[in-house]
């Protein structure tokens, strides 16, 4: 399984990395492109300087589909959700090889305490790669999707810990955005694909199924009540 993540770390880099519209020898070239421009900033941790590059690719060629996943891995990288560096910790750290036993402290473990800003990094991040049409998804694309999905509603089951933790009630609000992206997990292109983040999701969801409760909010605060 170690290895298998490890692949699929490898491949969200190859995202980052050789997603370019050319060829790739064109990387030879002594004058690079935009496009190469940007991933050598990502590469170097300038992503703001990459985003304004990668805008103004898109805005010349909307149907530029790597640019805009790139863009997508550019905001997430910005909001602190630098995948490549998630994927590698748990392909290689022991200490997280079971998160289907406890996916809550899994996720506390490899991902940033939730804030407003990586909240709308990631909506940012997730509502780029929907604007490139299913038929246009590579393997890659559609694992990027996944996994930035699968992020995204990890922090949202940290942020209800939080408010229950500080003696809070779980609102309509942050309870029909958390199923909107449950669904929104199952429908994923990539859904199949399995690593240590797909599996505290099914943890996760499977959980809140599992647990009692007359409405959504309860049975996602029964599932939350023993991690508080």
């Amino acid at each position: 399984m170690k290895k298998r993540n490890f692949i699929f770390a490898i491949s969200l880099l190859t995202v980052a990395t050789l997603s370019c519209g050319g060829n790739v020898l064109a990387t030879l070239s002594t004058k690079k492109s935009l496009q190469e421009q940007a991933i050598n900033d990502m590469q170097n941790g300038n992503y703001a300087e990459a985003q304004t590059k990668l805008l103004t690719i898109i805005a010349s060629d909307p149907s530029n589909y790597s640019a805009v996943s790139l863009l997508a891995s550019c905001y997430a990288a910005i909001g602190e959700i630098k995948l490549y560096d998630i994927l590698i910790k748990v392909a290689t750290d022991k200490s997280l090889s079971n998160p289907s036993s406890n996916p809550i402290n899994f996720s506390a473990a490899v991902l940033p305490p939730p804030s407003a800003f990586i909240f709308s990094q990631l909506v940012l991040a997730i509502n780029t790669m929907a604007t490139i049409p299913s038929a246009n998804l590579t393997s890659d694309m559609s694992f990027l999707q996944q996994m930035l999905l699968d992020i995204y509603l990890l922090l949202q089951m940290q942020d209800l810990l939080n408010t229950l933790r500080a003696g809070g009630t779980l609102t309509n609000a942050q309870i029909a955005l958390l199923f909107s992206t449950i669904a929104n997990v199952n429908g994923a292109s990539n859904s199949g694909s399995s690593n240590q983040l797909t599996q505290a999701i099914t943890s996760v969801t499977s959980g809140i199924t599992n647990s009692p409760g007359g409405t959504q909010a309860q049975q996602v605060a029964n599932f939350l009540t023993p991690f508080i």
